[in-house]
């Protein structure tokens, strides 16, 4: 998997931006809030269809879009696949609402409209932020966030069932809400408790299948950058006993188990009005060296599980879909002594395509930086240097 030009309108600070890139490493330098992370976002748009740090779609158009007349930002790339040249691209365009503005999102592959699930997955990339860290501390929601994500790269079927799981709920717990206060019937409830079971039996199975091998490979990226003190990776499904049973059985038969479970669960769920089992309430759990990380793991050691997971991530992506993804790399030296840096960027050498970005060049040693692209990146607008070495030389 490789990007080959990306081009961008009104996006995050940037107006304009046509850049190509080829493969190795690329190291995007200039000081904060001057678009280095959003460049990074504009490409994992592409690859999730999902904006990272916006609250809001409407976020990722330029601020002054709008007023000019142009509601909208455009992000578009030619990429490079084992199966062939693809142009992607996803244009966020604001309406007026009732509220304030409101976004909408289309993506076209080859020129032609496509849905957007179809779309994901199709360039594939792996992003680490600093915002990764919340991974260890934050709410149980990143967590599974950060498994769908993943797995919605890698089984179209996945994601179609997370989407769906998702509706589904929301008619549930509605329902429960309307049984409790006598307003609806217990067994209309029937309808979607078959289509809850099916589809969180699906999502619970390639969870689970997907943490086993993370966490093997998690542990060997997590040796390879810091030695020490081990790295271990729980899964933990929010299940009844039944459906806890049939975890290792087959997808059929957790679907079944899960449906007994939520007949045996309806009272407390009608008292609660929500559904108090399932995967909407899974969770992950990281030990280091047989301590829980939240908590115990210092600040560097908390970054290099994070990045650890990421390059698990990639790892996962390469063996499934068979080719790497690009790696997406914001900030990843910082907080980091030496010997830390020289081991994550002996981690990500064999990387066909790699973006780094940096406050400056201080952290990067003169191997890499005689073999990187650099770029400089100011006010919404990327440079390209001639040499990282030199311009490292120069400044000094």
């Amino acid at each position: 998997m490789k990007l080959g030009r990306l081009q961008l309108v009104n996006f995050r600070n940037f107006r304009r931006l046509d850049l190509a890139f080829g493969p190795g490493a690329h190291l995007l330098v200039g000081d904060n809030a001057q678009g280095k992370t959003n460049l990074l976002e504009a490409l994992y748009l592409l690859s999730t269809l999902r904006a990272f740090r916006a609250e809001s779609d409407v976020q990722l158009v330029h601020r002054d879009a709008p007023v000019e007349g142009l509601p909208f930002a455009r992000v578009a790339a030619d990429v490079v696949t084992a199966g062939g040249p693809l142009r992607l691209e996803a244009v966020v365009t604001l309406r007026e609402g009732p509220s304030g503005l409101l976004a909408s999102k289309a993506v076209r592959v080859n020129g032609l409209p496509r849905r957007l699930h179809e779309a994901v997955g199709l360039f594939l990339a792996v992003l680490f932020t600093v915002q990764d860290l919340e991974l260890l501390e934050g709410p149980p929601l990143l967590r599974r966030r950060y498994l769908d994500t993943l797995l919605g790269q890698i089984d179209r079927e996945y994601l179609l069932a997370r989407q769906r799981l998702e509706k589904v709920l929301l008619h549930r717990n509605h329902l429960l809400r309307r049984i409790r206060e006598g307003a609806a019937r217990r067994d209309e409830l029937d309808f979607w408790d078959e289509m809850l079971a099916q589809d969180a039996a699906t999502v619970v199975w390639e969870r689970a299948r997907a943490v086993s091998d993370l966490a093997e490979l998690a542990a060997a990226a997590h040796e390879a950058l810091a030695g020490g003190d081990s790295l271990g990776f729980l899964y933990r499904p929010r299940l009844g006993a039944e459906a806890a049973a049939a975890l290792g059985d087959s997808p059929a038969a957790l679907a079944a188990a899960f449906l007994t479970d939520l007949k045996r669960h309806l009272a407390q769920d009608i008292a609660a009005g929500a559904t108090t089992i399932g995967p909407h309430r899974d969770d992950l759990e990281f030990h280091l060296g047989g301590l829980p990380a939240a908590g115990y793991a210092s600040r560097a050691q908390q970054r290099t599980i994070a990045l650890a997971l990421r390059l698990a991530e990639a790892a996962l992506l390469r063996a499934r879909r068979g080719e790497a993804p690009v790696l997406l790399l914001d900030d990843v030296l910082s907080e980091m002594d030496a010997g830390r840096r020289r081991r994550v960027l002996s981690a990500i050498a064999d990387y066909e395509q790699v973006l780094v970005t940096s406050a400056d060049l201080e952290p990067f040693p003169a191997g890499f930086l005689a073999r990187a692209h650099l770029y400089l990146v100011a006010g919404g607008e990327v440079t390209p240097a001639l040499d990282a070495a030199t311009t490292r030389t120069g400044d000094s």
